[in-house]
């Protein structure tokens, strides 16, 4: 359930009596920020709710408590009930699954009904007992913040006014009478109508107004919110801007903008937007009626008009060139001027269309209104007098109206285009510079309207009598709001690998039995998520499951949690995520499960214990917004290991928020997000216990932007990261005048990857501690890397593939000649790495250079290092090495100590090389294999057979394009490994 919040409880500075409407009213819409604070949010109500417990809730406990009046926990029963409606319709798997996209279908039509059960619930709860009329506007028109850290709100009326919205709300006679009787007198406490300027303003348009008014109003209509009253007013203000400094003239492109434009206003006089007359008569009657006619012409009319369209248009230029000073019969007489031609064309046009608008509505609503009128009997409404699909679309329609003109301070056009420059444009500054706008904008605009719109003349009671609810009254301001939605680093494939990587992946894969036995929890955790689709399935023994879900200790729910990400993703769906593993030390996520979202983000934030979340992985999600992980992480003071990779829109806000609310962070990966380098300032300033930093892939990691970090943080040479120890500046183009800074700072770093960066000579910190150097893709020189190589006596991982790629570029890498390379190069650095007695991991990639001398035997650079340095690693990458050949593969098999053992090897990648059968010896030498990628190579079943025979674990066998190898067996090469050699 949701985090209670008080929002009705008096305070000592409560008023023991209520004041007038019009000063509580004056107080409600002064400032946002005062409006909403104490309110409860709907989105972390709403994180609470699962939909297998829908039919466990009752109308009590549907709000929270702390709200004491029954309008306001009305109002927030039904925002909650809609808001989680509308998430269960737009909620979708993201999977393939058939049976998950199905099973997802039949949960939310489930949900969808027991929601619409409790929405009626509720509205017959609040009508038990009878109130004061006010009470029902609470209802509709109060409304709650979202989330905590968001400025949005959702009403009811917003929902109603939504297309999916409930036909039993939408349609029940006491809410109709409300938007009604808001319609005709207005809102309850909002501030008067009547003006003086309103007569001032006909009076003036009586006595002819100058041109550049009329292009002044088409600016401030412009200025409204869009909608098909908008293009009228966009037409004439090109009919003016073209005619500058003049005015239209006839048989003139701007003139005949301004024709379109009347004959477009005349259009929309007919159809149910505002404003419109068809709002001043009776809207029960004439909209329902808008609403079928419009909906009949674009079914029927419209398509057969765009059918015969150049027909039309042929026909209208005929008739532009007959009519000659001539209307039908009547001549033009001597005295009276002749119309323009294109006048003449325009209105008869718009006399002919019009007209067969008419015959066509007339002809439609003729032929289906005996169909859809309802029966007879006292239950009968005017509004679904055309069907109920029809009265829905016309309650729509009238509710859009009665909100767009019960705004409490309505600037009517053109002085809306004061509100945009005296109160809408600072707010968005404000807001720019994260300042509380509303604070400084909404008394500004009160006064602006007071002495603009409404002076405060003396005016006529209203003739119906209104009660003043006092603090009670609901606020009448709001914002409108929107109703509603990587893989590790280093796989990232570069341009070469995108280029070389066939069209299907054939990987065989085998299971090999554990050397040690898994430990009884492990088990337990297995054996449960093989079985939770199973489980799932019995009511009964579900709600069992869930109470021992509950009693998990929370380091024991996340093993769980991520056994189920495996076996059953589709299962794990919001509310279950929220409900049962949002706990513990440590959180993962990412966009692989289905049902997480935006509010499951939102979530972290209001766990109970989010005082002690330690660790926070939150992958891939790039589509939400980078002020929601800001919001989360804000609330995380605990936080060491931060991880948001992928997530794109990651950008200042979450940097700024992580530097202010988590000291104690440790690790932070920005991979893949948006986060520009001078927010990491305040970072590197404030977490002093920062390890890792990992910034790889970010475009907008420049010099220029980097040097603007640098100035942020008043560096200076004594200027140090003393506890950096990892840093990962991967795929930035940053060049050597930026990194060598950056390396000067960081005197104690151990893990460096450089790798499609644009650097030539980096200097590495002079205390040799670095264990992890990658420089894949670089253009740095062969004696540079020697250089830099040289001293690194405590090196694991070292990665120089495609050297002299220069930031992985395609052309260059299929370049052979641009490969810096050689077998000198390679030569050098074996005799160096024979000193490095831990090194583990060697990445060679794409360095086309390495053998192309065509030389062999075991002297060559590719076989001294394989027999000196590769045999010992127990990762080693020779990918894309073309010239590559079995009889290099030598020293795996024969060292030159005879105490050396077997190789240490347990992943080899051979991909794309020249390697056959022959080199099967060899690698069969390799008895601790686990991996091995031989796709694009000559290798065929004969040699692969005594491989998988002497290599016992063996797992992974990477057998595309091979094509010795049959195209059906190369998926499940270890099964024709059993039936055609093993056991024969």
């Amino acid at each position: 359930m949701a985090r209670r919040v008080d929002a009705g409880r008096p305070t000592e500075r409560t008023p023991l009596l209520a004041s007038s409407s019009r000063s509580a009213s004056a107080r409600n819409v002064s400032s946002d920020s005062r409006v909403h604070a104490g309110l409860p949010h709907i989105g972390s109500f709403v994180a609470g709710i699962r939909p297998e417990d829908l039919h466990k809730y009752s109308v009590d406990n549907l709000y929270p408590h702390t709200l004491q009046r029954r309008p306001a926990q009305t109002a927030f029963a039904l925002c909650a009930l809609l808001y989680y409606r509308t998430y269960l319709r737009e909620a979708s798997p993201s999977r393939s699954d058939i049976w998950a996209r199905w099973r997802h279908g039949e949960q939310s039509t489930a949900a969808l009904r027991e929601s619409e059960a409790l929405t009626d619930q509720v509205w017959k709860h609040f009508l038990a007992e009878e109130g004061l009329p006010e009470d029902v506007q609470e209802v509709l028109w109060t409304p709650y913040p979202l989330y905590p850290d968001s400025q949005k709100t959702v009403r009811v009326l917003d929902f109603l006014q939504s297309a999916d919205a409930p036909k039993s709300l939408l349609s029940h006679r006491l809410i109709q009478l409300c938007v009604e009787d808001t319609w005709i007198y207005g809102r309850n406490g909002s501030p008067g109508d009547d003006n003086l300027w309103t007569r001032l303003l006909h009076f003036w348009d009586s006595t002819g107004v100058p041109h550049r008014f009329i292009a002044l109003y088409a600016v401030s209509r412009i200025c409204r919110p869009w909608s098909p009253i908008t293009l009228p007013s966009l037409l004439t203000l090109i009919s003016f801007i073209l005619a500058f400094p003049s005015t239209p003239l006839p048989d003139s492109f701007g003139y005949t903008l301004l024709l379109v434009s009347f004959s477009w206003k005349v259009i929309l006089l007919h159809l149910p937007v505002h404003p419109s007359p068809l709002f001043l008569l009776y809207p029960e009657q004439t909209l329902p009626l808008a609403v079928l006619v419009w909906r009949g012409l674009a079914q029927t009319f419209f398509p057969v008009v765009a059918f015969f369209i150049p027909g039309l248009l042929v026909s209208m230029f005929l008739l532009s060139t007959s009519l000659s000073d001539k209307f039908l019969w009547l001549a033009t007489t001597p005295t009276a001027s002749a119309s323009p031609m294109d006048s003449r064309v325009v209105f008869l046009s718009l006399l002919t269309i019009i007209f067969l608008f008419l015959m066509c509505a007339l002809g439609y609503a003729a032929l289906v209104h005996p169909f859809l009128a309802p029966a007879e009997g006292p239950h009968a409404v005017s509004w679904d007098r055309y069907s109920t699909s029809v009265g829905m679309e016309a309650r729509q329609s009238f509710a859009r109206t009665v909100d767009a003109y019960a705004t409490p301070y309505y600037f009517p056009a053109p002085f809306n285009i004061l509100q945009v420059l005296f109160v809408q444009l600072p707010k968005t500054v404000l807001n720019a510079f994260r300042m509380d706008a509303s604070k400084h904008t909404g008394q500004l605009e009160k006064v602006l309207w007071r002495i603009i719109i409404a002076p405060d003349f003396p005016q006529p009671m209203s003739s119906r009598k209104r009660s003043s609810l006092g603090g009670g009254q609901p606020p009448t301001k709001r914002r409108r709001t929107e109703i509603g939605s990587h893989k590790p680093d280093d796989d990232i494939p570069t341009p070469q690998a995108q280029a070389n990587a066939p069209s299907a992946s054939a990987l065989s894969t085998r299971t090999i039995p554990a050397e040690n036995l898994p430990t009884l929890s492990m088990i337990c955790v297995r054996v449960f998520a093989e079985n939770l689709q199973r489980l799932h399935g019995d009511e009964r023994t579900w709600e069992d499951v869930r109470w021992r879900l509950k009693q998990l200790p929370d380091s024991l729910s996340q093993k769980v949690f991520a056994g189920l990400r495996h076996t059953c993703p589709s299962l794990l769906q919001h509310g279950f995520i929220v409900a049962y593993f949002l706990r513990g030390s440590s959180i993962v996520l990412d966009e692989d499960l289905p049902g997480v979202g935006k509010l499951t983000i939102h979530a972290i934030g209001d766990m109970p214990s989010k005082d002690k979340l330690r660790e926070l992985q939150l992958t891939g999600f790039g589509k939400i917004a980078d002020t929601v992980f800001a919001s989360v992480v804000a609330k995380l003071p605990s936080l060491r290991k931060l991880n948001l990779r992928g997530c794109t829109k990651v950008g200042q806000k979450t940097v700024e928020a992580a530097a202010e609310h988590c000291p104690l962070l440790e690790v932070v990966n920005f991979n893949y997000t948006a986060a520009p380098p001078t927010s990491l300032a305040p970072l590197l300033k404030q977490c002093e216990h920062l390890e890792v930093l990992k910034v790889a892939g970010i475009p907008n990691w420049t010099d220029a932007t980097c040097s603007k970090l640098w100035a942020a943080l008043d560096a200076t040479e004594d200027f140090k990261l003393p506890n950096m120890r990892s840093l990962k500046l991967r795929q930035a183009p940053l060049s050597d005048a930026v990194v060598n800074l950056v390396l000067a700072a960081c005197p104690n770093l151990q893990r460096l990857d450089l790798s499609f960066t644009s650097v030539k000579r980096p200097i590495l910190p002079p205390s040799n501690l670095v264990e992890k150097l990658v420089l894949t893709s670089t253009k740095i020189p062969s004696d540079e890397l020697v250089s830099m190589v040289r001293g690194l006596a405590k090196l694991k991982t070292l990665a120089i593939g495609a050297m002299g790629g220069g930031q992985g570029s395609s052309a260059a890498i299929s370049n052979t000649s641009a490969m810096t390379m050689t077998d000198e190069s390679l030569h050098s650095l074996t005799e160096i790495l024979e000193g490095c007695p831990d090194l583990e991991r060697v990445n060679l990639v794409g360095n086309t250079k390495l053998g192309f001398t065509g030389r062999r035997g075991p002297d060559t650079a590719l076989a001294y290092f394989i027999r000196r340095v590769g045999r010992r690693c127990k990762y080693l990458n020779l990918a894309g090495i073309t010239s590559l050949r079995s009889s290099d593969l030598e020293g795996l098999a024969h060292p030159d100590g005879v105490d050396d053992g077997p190789p240490r090897l347990m992943q080899l990648n051979l991909n794309n090389t020249a390697v056959d059968d022959t080199a099967a010896p060899y690698i069969s030498a390799c008895i601790h294999l686990q991996t091995l990628e031989l796709a694009g190579t000559k290798f065929s079943s004969a040699g692969l057979f005594p491989i998988i025979d002497a290599c016992e674990r063996l797992e992974n066998l990477d057998l595309t394009s091979c094509r010795g190898v049959r195209v059906s067996d190369r998926r499940r090469f270890f099964e024709v490994w059993e039936e055609e050699w093993k056991n024969k």
